[in-house]
């Protein structure tokens, strides 16, 4: 009885920390992945139920699809998938899809399978470095703004802190609108170039359908292998997750980028349903429902 109860407080140990690290690391893209899909599904409601599906594409799509299919791509390549078929933009009124990439892999290989998390999640990924680049290169108080999105939150390792990094978003969020919006920033032209680009790349980094089915794949292989890791290492007397939550300190700059993508798609969202709200008015006497 005590060697199976050595066993089972063994096993709970193990997914435990499997569990922790695996908030510490992914559950940013988790949450993040979720708030852009969400403002991306209302922003383009909005357009469709008001000045059409075509007005999103041609304001947005033909510069936010391809950096989005380009994600996908990168990872493919970093994690040895076959591209068999790409289209950066191809908008196809049938199924309402704007590009694809197509791609097929080895399935009895568990590097090639964790690869479907990131291949999943590229467009996140991607999208967040352009828009890191956008600032470089357009801003003129571009050093207040990266100093804003290079966040040092603190690593989420339960639910229980989930408060305390929603009140670091929050405080980030403001900081970011109070830093970009300034007078000066505004009298220059590449503050509008830029701001067009963001608003491009960031109404697109949301995860389609097909792409959070792609995550949660790739999410049970790392899962499996993670904790075939932490129970060896806990078997021989070693605790990864200090490794772990080293990793964690620099993913701050993505945690920082996703705040700045969420909050120009929030900013897009609330400015179209305004704008295209009236223009509904006007031409069709009703309001725009995005939500439904």
């Amino acid at each position: 009885m005590a060697a199976l109860n050595s066993m089972l407080d063994f096993i709970k140990l193990s997914v435990l920390t499997t569990l922790n690290q695996l908030l510490a690391l992914l559950g940013v893209f988790f949450l993040f992945g979720l708030v852009l899909y969400v403002l991306a599904r209302f922003t383009r409601n909005t357009f469709v139920r008001s000045a059409g599906i075509k007005a999103d594409v041609i304001f947005t799509g033909w510069l936010g699809t391809p950096v989005h299919e380009l994600g996908h791509a990168l990872f493919c390549i970093i994690f040895r998938h076959r591209i068999d078929d790409i289209k950066l933009y191809n908008p196809n009124p049938e199924d309402g899809s704007l590009g694809y990439v197509n791609h097929s892999f080895d399935p009895g290989s568990a590097y090639q399978r964790i690869g479907n998390f990131f291949i999943s999640a590229g467009p996140i990924i991607l999208g967040s470095i352009v828009l890191y680049a956008a600032v470089y290169y357009l801003l003129p108080n571009k050093n207040v703004i990266l100093n804003i999105i290079n966040l040092k939150s603190t690593a989420l390792t339960s639910l229980d802190g989930l408060p305390a990094q929603f009140e670091i978003f929050y405080t980030a969020g403001i900081n970011t609108l109070q830093a970009l919006f300034t007078i000066s920033n505004m009298q220059t032209w590449t503050f509008w170039l830029f701001l067009y680009i963001a608003l491009c790349v960031s109404s697109h980094m949301e995860l389609s359908p097909s792409d959070l089915k792609g995550l949660w794949s790739g999410l049970g292989t790392i899962i499996i292998v993670l904790f075939v890791i932490n129970s060896a290492a806990l078997i021989f007397g070693y605790n990864i997750t200090k490794y772990i939550m080293t990793a964690n300190g620099y993913l701050g700059l993505f945690s920082g980028l996703f705040i700045f993508a969420a909050v120009l798609s929030t900013l897009f969202f609330l400015s179209s349903f305004i704008i295209l709200s009236g223009y509904s008015l006007i031409r069709y006497r009703r309001l725009v429902n995005p939500f439904g």
